[in-house]
C-alpha cells in the first residue's frame, strides 16, 4: 500500500457555479471523493492555500511549495497528488519539478475543466487516473520517478500524462501542450530549495513575442530580471529590443531569452540579441524559462 499526500490548491476543481452564471472558488473538494477512488493507497490531506489559478503568482506558488516540502519532511509520503487550476498549472508544474524533485517521489498535478458538481466534469476521471498512476509509480512499476500533469484531452478522447519539464500552457479548451524533445531541468537540492523559498520574491518582466511591443517605455531598473519570449528568429522589433537589453545591462539587470534552439545555424536576429547581452535559455518552453529565471 502506498501513502499518497493529496494537496488542494484551488482552481476549477475546487470551484462551484453560483447564481447559475459565475464560477467561484470555494473550499477544497469533499474527501469522500478521494476515499472512494483511493484504490490501494492510503491518503492524507493538505490544503495550505486556496487560490484561483488565473490570479496565481510566484508568491502563491512559493507558499504552496513550502507547505508541501515541510509536510513531506514530517510525514514522508510515497507520492503526491496536487489539485491545481488549469490557467497557470503549466507554470506551477515547471517550477514544482525544479523545487520538489529533491524529494525523489512521484508527483502528479491535475484539475478539471468544469466544477466537480457539473455532471460533465472530468474531475473524477482525472483524479481516478492520477491515483492509479501514482500507485503504480510508488510501487516501481513505471521505472523512473513520475513528475507531471494529468488531464483529459478532448481531441484524444483520453486521460493523458505530460512530464512537467515538457508541459506548456493550456489552450482555450484546457488541453496542455507538449514541448518537443526532452528539455533539461536544473533541479535544486534540499539546501538550494530552502534558500530559494526564503529569498525575496523576484520582480520579473516577461516581454511577450508580439509585434510592436513598447520597449522604449520599459524601465529595467524596476525589475530583478527580464525574460524575453522568443520563437523562431526571436524577434519582435530587434532594434528596440537590443536597446532595452543595453539599458538593462547598464542597470545591472540580466535579460534572458527563450526558448532558443541550440543549433549551429541561427537567425541573424537571434545572434544580435545574444550579442547585445541577452542570456539564451536553450530548448526549454517559455513556462520552463520563467521557472529557470526564478530559481537563478
Amino acid at each position: 500500500m502506498s501513502r499518497i499526500l493529496v494537496v488542494t490548491l484551488g482552481g476549477t476543481i475546487c470551484s462551484a457555479v453560483e447564481k447559475g452564471d459565475t464560477i467561484k472558488l470555494r473550499t477544497a473538494p469533499d474527501k469522500n471523493l478521494f476515499e472512494a477512488l483511493k484504490k490501494k493507497n492510503e491518503l492524507t490531506y493538505l490544503t495550505p492555500i486556496l487560490y484561483s489559478s488565473e490570479n496565481a503568482d510566484e508568491e502563491y506558488f512559493r507558499k504552496a511549495l513550502s507547505a508541501i516540502a515541510d509536510e513531506c519532511e514530517k510525514d514522508k509520503p510515497d507520492g503526491i497528488l496536487i489539485l491545481h487550476g488549469t490557467d497557470s498549472a503549466a507554470f506551477f508544474a515547471q517550477l514544482a519539478v525544479r523545487v520538489l524533485s529533491y524529494l525523489n517521489i512521484p508527483v502528479l498535478i491535475t484539475g478539471s475543466k468544469l466544477p466537480m458538481e457539473d455532471p460533465h466534469s472530468d474531475a473524477v476521471r482525472n483524479v481516478n487516473y492520477a491515483l492509479g498512476l501514482l500507485g503504480a509509480a510508488c510501487e516501481g512499476k513505471l521505472g523512473a520517478v513520475t513528475f507531471g500533469i494529468v488531464y483529459s484531452d478532448e481531441m484524444m478522447e483520453d486521460t493523458v500524462f505530460i512530464p512537467a519539464n515538457r508541459v506548456t500552457d493550456a489552450n482555450f479548451d484546457g488541453d496542455y501542450g507538449k514541448f518537443p524533445g526532452k528539455p533539461s531541468v536544473r533541479t535544486l537540492n534540499k539546501k538550494e530549495v530552502q534558500q530559494y523559498l526564503e529569498s525575496p520574491i523576484k520582480r520579473i518582466l516577461t516581454v511577450p513575442a508580439v509585434p510592436g511591443y513598447p520597449f522604449a517605455d520599459v524601465d529595467p531598473s524596476k525589475y530583478d530580471s527580464i525574460l524575453i519570449e522568443t520563437y523562431h528568429s526571436g524577434t519582435q522589433t530587434v532594434r528596440g529590443l537590443t536597446d532595452l537589453i543595453g539599458k538593462a545591462r547598464e542597470a545591472g539587470v540580466t535579460c534572458y531569452m527563450g526558448p532558443v534552439h541550440q543549433s549551429k545555424v541561427m537567425y541573424e536576429s537571434t545572434r544580435e540579441l545574444i550579442k547585445a547581452g541577452a542570456v539564451p535559455l536553450y530548448d526549454i518552453p517559455i513556462e520552463g524559462c520563467w521557472a529557470e529565471v526564478l530559481i537563478r
